[in-house]
């Protein structure tokens, strides 16, 4: 058994790195590369209330695909809420759209856990389809003040990354 474990851990932990790198689902070439005017959505948030996109016209958006079982978007989930704090005085909005299965229930201690502040909405098949399919997770969209989609990424991205675009932005 001890001889088992050994022979599986670099298995095992090179499969982890693995998948921080690639998301979670099915691969960046399956999915739709999306640009253009960002579709509209109305999605329920983790609160109750009702969020559209249009709440936040004449902001920056970082709409993020997500899920609490996804490794990838655990690891991206700190640096969203660096950016969020270090720049919503300056127009940023982060908008966490989950899309766990059961969200009522992991959703409240990983926000906790995690300290997240920005809002987490609640995933539907029709945002998913209309922001071209979503297969893999993390999938965040860079959406300018004028509601245009600048950038999309599939996968986790190193937060150097994402706030240079956030900043040319603002």
């Amino acid at each position: 058994m001890n001889l088992l474990l050994r022979n599986t851990a670099p298995l095992l932990a090179a499969l982890a790195l693995a998948l921080v790198p690639a998301g979670c689902g099915g691969s960046a070439k399956e999915q739709t590369s999306f640009s253009g005017k960002a579709p509209h959505f109305e999605l329920e948030n983790f609160s109750g209330g009702r969020v559209r996109l249009s709440d936040y016209r004449g902001k920056v958006v970082l709409l993020n695909f997500w899920a609490t079982w996804c490794p990838p978007c655990v690891t991206e989930t700190p640096d969203f809420v660096n950016l969020y704090k270090n720049y919503r005085e300056r127009g940023l909005v982060i908008l966490g759209v989950s899309l766990d299965q059961n969200p009522r229930a992991v959703l409240q201690p990983f926000i906790r856990k995690h300290k997240i502040e920005y809002p987490i909405l609640l995933a539907d098949r029709r945002v998913t389809n209309d922001y071209g399919g979503i297969t893999s997770i993390p999938t965040t969209f860079l959406i300018d003040r004028e509601g245009i989609i600048r950038e999309q990424y599939v996968g986790y991205q190193p937060k150097s990354v994402v706030e240079k675009a956030i900043k040319q932005l603002l």
